[in-house]
């Protein structure tokens, strides 16, 4: 999935929940609440994309150290 098909999924979703708390009495904006979603899909994404390239164990650490031994660093 790429970040145009995510955007579009998040937009479609977030409309649809507005839509229906609009029907139900909810006053409620879809601009706002789609940048919300937007904006909390954009911190999640960095978050992991953080922790996915930390070596945060003892055994990461140590496989980099050997990595960067074998590279010749």
């Amino acid at each position: 999935m790429n970040s145009e098909q995510a955007k579009a999924i998040i937009t479609i979703i977030v409309t649809a929940v507005v839509n229906i708390a609009n029907v139900c009495g909810f006053a409620m904006d879809a601009d706002a609440w789609i940048n919300v979603a937007l904006s909390v899909l954009s911190a999640a994404t960095i978050l992991y994309s953080w922790w996915k390239n930390q070596n945060l164990t003892p055994e990461a650490v140590q496989a980099q150290e050997l990595l960067d031994e074998l590279k010749g660093k």
